[in-house]
């Protein structure tokens, strides 16, 4: 008799456990328990052994400018809810305030620049289709898909930006992408963004109540971008091509044969809208991504930059060709025309090795050729406190074929992981250019400058 009870006692408690257990299965996960929280505090002490020092800006540190001094290069806190095939809707907001948010958003040369809109660095919704292997569509405001850095320092092998993009690329923008994984081994993007200089503030717009402090793109024309992903051995060699191509100006050039006739016989120059034929900026970025194993890291990137008519910078000659010989009829024949082309190209190698789980050495080589760029490649239009990359046509490098702007840099960066949350990157940098564009600690001309970065950063 006792054994029956205990059997029956035993069939009951498996009758209500299983069904606890189903239901458990059958509850769906609120869309609130999916979203990530992340985030990380980002601290350094810049030495660089150059005349900027205190409140002087050293943009030759990219993000971090603030030479011989501690500072807080981002805090940011990140929520994210992955739009996917059982719950196909996202969004995505980080919101990050410090000293390197003014330099992240065009125009990228303010000091005191921050706004509101800068400390939201990233803010977009998302939605899931099923196609194919599956297809994201984001629309907000969003990190470039261009160049192999990455904003946030944690990321990147070394700790401080290089110049390829600080210089060349743009950081944010604000628009629409479509990810599409058309297989297991490659991925489509298509991107239409408001520019292809990228998003930012302008604390000068203040007191103009025609313009909006807040821009990213000064006309209609929109930035369409690309990108192709293909893992040519699966998990241990990628390549990556993407694209950009916009039209950042308003107006377009006018044509020699416009100018000449308003040199020659006074006849206006009508204003024209700014074209995709003459006008435009065109972005070509190669990454090859190679992990041969878990500790070894090797990425390549080459950049290409094509800007034409109003968008390059094309000559305007001060100079006038008397074409008769009578002295009346002089025209700047030497002009650029409406569709002149100007080309810049940057080559970039990084590396990384993970000798045991606490310690690695990632180094930076990236080399800028603007030979044929029409002027130095640089963001900064404060030429006093700029020292990477300044053009310096009073030396008499001023011609087609030679630039100042031309610069290499060096860094190799021992990285030091405390437990799981705490990275640890000293950059040893040096930066040189084919010019004396830098200058030591004593203020004289010098074509290299050397320094060191100690990079901190939390991540939770």
């Amino acid at each position: 008799m006792r054994n029956k009870y205990t059997l029956l006692a035993t069939s009951v408690a498996l009758l209500v456990s299983s069904s606890l257990f189903a239901q458990g299965e059958t509850k769906e996960k609120s869309w609130y328990d999916k979203i990530n929280v992340s985030g990380y505090v980002d601290v350094f002490y810049m030495y660089t052994a150059n005349n900027v020092e205190g409140a002087k800006r050293d943009a030759s540190g990219t993000f971090n400018t603030q030479n011989k001094q501690f500072g807080v290069a981002a805090a940011a806190l990140d929520l994210q809810k992955i739009a996917d095939k059982d719950s196909p809707w996202g969004f995505r907001t980080v919101f990050q305030n410090g000293q390197n948010n003014v330099y992240q958003e065009a125009p990228y040369n303010q000091t005191n620049g921050t706004v509101n809109m800068n400390m939201l660095q990233q803010a977009y919704v998302s939605f899931y289709f099923p196609v194919l292997k599956g297809m994201t569509v984001d629309m907000g405001k969003m990190a470039t898909h261009i160049g192999y850095e990455v904003l946030e320092s944690k990321d990147n092998p070394t700790y401080t930006i290089g110049y390829i993009f600080f210089n060349t690329i743009p950081f944010i923008n604000t628009g629409a992408r479509a990810n599409l994984a058309v297989t297991d081994r490659l991925n489509l993007g298509f991107y239409l963004y408001n520019s292809v200089g990228g998003t930012g503030s302008d604390i000068s717009r203040v007191n103009n109540g025609n313009m909006s402090v807040y821009q990213d793109g000064i006309n209609k024309n929109k930035a369409v971008g690309t990108q192709v992903s293909y893992d040519l051995v699966p998990d241990k060699l990628k390549v990556t091509w993407n694209t950009l191509y916009g039209v950042d100006v308003t107006y377009a050039r006018p044509s020699n044969g416009e100018y000449w006739m308003n040199e020659v016989y006074g006849t206006p120059i009508n204003a024209k809208r700014a074209s995709y034929q003459n006008d435009y900026w065109m972005i070509n970025n190669v990454i090859l991504n190679f992990t041969p194993n878990d500790k070894t890291l090797i990425s390549l990137d080459y950049t290409q930059g094509d800007k034409s008519g109003a968008a390059a910078t094309l000559t305007d000659p001060t100079t006038q060709v008397d074409v008769d010989g009578t002295g009346t009829t002089k025209v700047s024949l030497t002009r650029d025309d409406s569709n002149a082309k100007r080309v810049y190209k940057t080559y970039g190698l990084w590396f990384r090795y993970k000798f045991t789980d606490k310690w690695a050495l990632a180094g930076r080589y990236e080399r800028i050729d603007d030979s044929r760029n029409g002027g130095p490649l640089g963001v900064s239009n404060n030429s006093a406190g700029r020292h990477d990359l300044q053009y310096m046509g009073s030396l008499g490098y001023n011609t087609t074929k030679y630039y100042l702007g031309s610069a290499e840099t060096f860094t190799i960066t021992p990285t030091y992981y405390y437990g799981d949350n705490i990275i640890i990157k000293v950059d040893l940098r040096r930066d040189q250019a084919k010019g004396q564009v830098f200058t030591d600690e004593k203020g004289q001309p010098q074509t290299y400058q050397n320094g060191v970065t100690l990079g901190i950063v939390a991540t939770f």
